[in-house]
């Protein structure tokens, strides 16, 4: 599933189909889709079954800055391309914030609360080893 079509991508830019090639386009997608899921993931989000509307502008801009990547080279395109990157990743972080706070449902949140290992043996003392033997010559 993809979470943004070509359509989509070049109205954000106007009209720029001569310069992109289908290709582009598929591959731009491609990759906007991966990062996404690779991001809730990461997380442990569930992967949408519906379109939600924030993912899929979060997929606009990250497809919309591997398009400016590819295509423009200067001074501006790193100002350019961490505008369209930034936005997208704060639309993803945000919309893995809101899952894992309010739409979670009860039976998920268990699975998302964090575990804490602070009282966790090492693997020295599970092994019933003391501590460390040094070499003496």
């Amino acid at each position: 599933m993809s979470y943004c079509t070509q359509d989509e991508v070049n109205s954000l830019f106007g009209d720029i189909s001569d310069d992109v090639s289908e290709d582009m386009f598929n591959t731009v997608i491609d990759n906007s889709t991966a990062w996404i899921d690779a991001n809730l993931k990461r997380n442990y989000v569930p992967i949408p079954t519906e379109d939600p509307d924030a993912l899929r502008t979060a997929a606009i801009y990250y497809a919309a800055s591997d398009i400016l990547l590819s295509l423009y080279q200067g001074d501006e395109l790193p100002v350019q391309y961490d505008v369209w990157f930034n936005k997208a990743q704060a639309l993803v972080d945000d919309y893995i914030e809101a899952y894992l706070k309010n739409d979670a449902d009860k039976t998920d949140l268990v699975a998302h609360q964090s575990v804490k290992h602070t009282r966790g043996r090492t693997y020295n003392q599970k092994r019933g080893r003391r501590g460390v033997r040094r070499w003496v010559r």
